[in-house]
């Protein structure tokens, strides 16, 4: 029964989990920001959802984390209780206290993301602003995805760093070097989405 119930909220992807024929992978991270400056305690969590599959993924600020997964063609989605029903507030922890706000349309509205087997795709950095609290008003937390070719290429470079940091856990960076190439092919597809942008730039 808590085996059912998990996975109507969706289960969870396995955390730098080795490359293997059949699986691929997604980079995530977060990014808090508050009146006092950046933070990394805290956490948010959104679902990964196909037709066949859902997962659900844990956004960690200053942390990239690879997630291995089935392929599939995925949207990010917002989480959803024991019995499945698809909860409109995502709850976002920052500096030890829990807030809950509405799922932002602005990811509901992204493409949806192909993720292809042996390959690595970099999703974004899911960022978390908390505005300056008005005396007698509630907290505003204003969520968005940074999916820009910075933010992506920022995730890949600091998987390939982590395999040549020896402060970085056996296991991580046991896993992190099985995904060597596709790790290549992600940064090579990122440099080539810069060369057209670039390319194609309008005159002032």
């Amino acid at each position: 029964m808590i085996g059912l119930l998990a996975g109507c909220r969706g289960t969870r992807p396995q955390y730098f989990g080795k490359s293997s024929l059949g699986f691929g992978a997604i980079l995530v991270s977060a990014r808090i920001i508050t009146p006092n400056g950046e933070t990394n305690v805290g956490k948010m969590e959104m679902n990964f959802e196909s037709d066949n599959e859902r997962y659900r993924i844990k956004f960690r600020p200053g942390k990239t984390s690879l997630l291995r997964l089935e392929p599939d063609v995925y949207r990010l989605h917002p989480t959803r209780t024991p019995f499945g029903r698809v909860e409109a507030r995502m709850r976002v922890q920052i500096d030890g206290r829990s807030y809950r706000v509405p799922f932002p349309r602005s990811v509901l509205r992204l493409r949806p993301i192909d993720v292809p087997p042996t390959k690595i795709v970099a999703i974004g950095v899911l960022e978390a602003r908390l505005l300056p609290i008005a005396r007698g008003k509630r907290p505003v937390i204003k969520i968005r995805l940074d999916d820009s070719i910075q933010a992506r290429r920022g995730l890949i470079e600091s998987i390939i760093n982590k395999q040549m940091d020896p402060k970085t856990s056996v296991h991580i960076r046991d896993a992190s070097i099985t995904w060597v190439r596709a790790l290549e092919q992600a940064l090579t597809q990122l440099l080539g989405e810069t060369g057209r942008k670039r390319r194609f730039k309008p005159a002032r």
